[in-house]
Parts: structure tokens; sequence; C-alpha cells
């Protein structure tokens, strides 16, 4: 019997005996290389520099791999719109081509990656778009295939947001939808709703980014996962559990994808972010500006892209960047909440 073992196992009482992060590390357990969550309050009132120590370790390139000429390639969920909107906006390079909207699940990014780099398509994918009076139709690319193979060769990096594990399926071909089944082509026999997989997403990930190294050897490859919640679900369960789900599959799969990765592919934790300095600062993390439960607050999105910049950017790119949220507005201090309207000055 152990000594302690008039201890209540488990005990969440305010101090319970033998208890806290001294007793866990020094009297229980091997902590040799441990890596602690930070539990001192005192560490939460600089975000910036809270990101830095706790959230990106592990995650970011030694020293900064990319110059404001460097053009970032983005796809995806919201992530990667902003990143494209701000480095734009702040003088740094950023993709300038049209990308299809609403590719949030590994299948249609592959699928759009593929097409892209070889001119195929992978077979697991199906594409369509709605025309001008609302009609749908197969997805055909505005500009040749080439052209945007181009933009992937000569990339300076490439940022893919993730957001959705749900997915509806063609059951007679396989196929994954970009994005929902259009109405007008709902066949309840045919059209099946689904979680994907973990494994899945894992094959899909590898995918992107063999794809991404037959034409771009160099080029950073960085992935997001975004936290925005699902708008709804056709699980039988509440949306919240559901989007949690989705979410946890999404990030699993990437972390396994990352176990056998090659040089200069990242995971950026702007998830994590949200989700655990959300919950722990007095901050909104959703809705600071519209009151909108889906709609992640400035205050975070600056602090994500702003720790962005500084971890894969130069020292005259970062400068650049901030002299542009100085510029409207944004302040210096972004430890302290503040609300931001893009391209409105703070008041």
């Amino acid at each position: 019997m152990p000594s302690n073992a008039g201890s209540t196992i488990g005990s969440i009482a305010a101090n319970p005996s033998g208890s806290g992060p001294a007793s866990w590390a020094t009297h229980r357990w091997h902590a040799e290389q441990v890596t602690p969550y930070p539990e001192d309050g005192a560490l939460w009132g600089d975000i910036p520099q809270l990101i830095r120590d706790h959230f990106l370790p592990g995650h970011t390139p030694a020293a900064p791999l990319l110059t404001d000429k460097d053009v970032v390639v983005t796809l995806g969920s919201c992530f990667a719109r902003e990143l494209r909107y701000f480095l734009g906006r702040y003088g740094l390079a950023s993709s300038t081509f049209w990308i299809p909207s609403g590719l949030n699940n590994t299948f249609a990014i592959a699928d759009f990656v593929s097409w892209c780099v070889t001119g195929k398509e992978t077979a697991r994918g199906y594409r369509y778009d709605r025309n001008e009076d609302g009609s749908i139709a197969e997805w055909t690319p505005d500009t040749e295939q080439k052209v945007y193979q181009k933009y992937f060769t000569k990339a300076g990096a490439l940022v893919f947001t993730l957001g959705l594990a749900e997915v509806w399926e063609d059951t007679e071909t396989e196929q994954v939808f970009w994005r929902g089944v259009p109405d007008e082509i709902y066949d309840a026999k045919r059209h099946r709703f689904r979680l994907s997989t973990v494994d899945e997403n894992v094959a899909n990930i590898h995918e992107i980014i063999k794809l991404i190294r037959s034409v771009n050897a160099i080029a950073p490859i960085i992935f997001t996962l975004w936290p925005v919640p699902l708008k709804a679900t056709f699980r039988p369960q509440s949306c919240v559990t559901a989007d949690c789900v989705s979410k946890s599959t999404l990030r699993v799969a990437l972390d396994q994808a990352f176990q056998t990765t090659p040089e200069n592919v990242f995971y950026y934790p702007s998830f994590e972010i949200v989700k655990w300095l959300g919950c722990s600062v007095p901050f909104m993390s959703f809705g600071a500006e519209d009151g909108l439960s889906r709609h992640v607050s400035r205050f975070f999105v600056i602090n994500i892209l702003k720790e962005f910049v500084r971890a894969f950017f130069d020292a005259p790119a970062r400068e650049k960047f901030l002299a542009g949220l100085k510029a409207d507005g944004v302040p210096e201090d972004t430890s302290k909440p503040f609300v931001y309207q893009p391209g409105q000055k703070l008041k």
C-alpha cells in the first residue's frame, strides 16, 4: 500500500495533501525534460510573450525563413484568409491568384493542390461551384493549370488551414464533396454524411506535402487548425460536441502526420491559442466586435498573426508588419483587450 493511501485519489479540494506543481515534479513522477503548463497567473500578463514561451515551442523554425519579398500562398479556412489579407495590407507579399472558397476539408485541399501541381485531380474530391444564376456546375478554373502550378513552384511559403472533418460523400464514386451537397442534386440513397477518420486525414496531409515538394523542394509548408466552430452538423447530437470531435480528429491527424515530417514543414498552433488562451484571460475570444459566437475576436487574430510574422519573417519584414498595425491604431501592447475592425483605425 502506498504511503499516501489516506489521500483522496483525484481530489479537487483547494489544497489537497501533497498536491501542486512542486510535488508533482519533485516527489511523485519522473520529470526530466518535462514541459510545464503555464500555471503562474503572472505569465498571463504579457500575452505575446506567453504565446512565444508556451504555445510556439516545437512548432516554429529555429530562425526566421522569410522576407517581405517571399510570396505566401494560403489555402483553406479562415486563418488563411486573415493571413492573406494582413500580409497584403501591410506590405508583405501574399498570393494574389484566385482560389476557390470553402476548401476546408483535407480532401478538397488535396484535390485542388493536385490539380494545380499535376493537372490531375485526386479522384477523392468532388468539385463544384455555383454560377452567377445560382445553378451548380463542376468547378473549372479561370486560368490555365500551368499558371497555378507556377504560383506553387515560386512560393516562398505555403499555409494550409484545416477546418472540417465532417464531409459528404458520393457512395457510388467514393468522392468527397469539396463543400456540402447542393440541394439540387442531393440523393438520400447516394449521398452520405460522415465523419472522416484520422487515418484518412493523415493520408491527405501527407499527399499535400508530397505534391508541394514535387514542385517546390524548400518553401516552408505550414499547417494550422482554425478554431471557428461548425455552423451546423448533420450528426444526431449537439453541434458543440460534434465540433469538438471534428476539430479533435483533425488535430490528432496533424499530430500523427507530423511524426514523420520532412524538413521545413510546421504546425502553427492558432487553434490552441484561441481555445486555451481564450479560456484563461478575461477577454472575449469570440464576438468582441459583433457579438457573434463564430467570429474570432480581433484581439486574438492580431496576436496570432503578430507572432506568426515574428516566428517566420526576418526583422525588416516584422518591422514593416508592426508599422502597419500601428498605423491602423493597434496598440503596441497587445496584452490588453482592444476592438479592431480591419481597415478601420482604432479610436
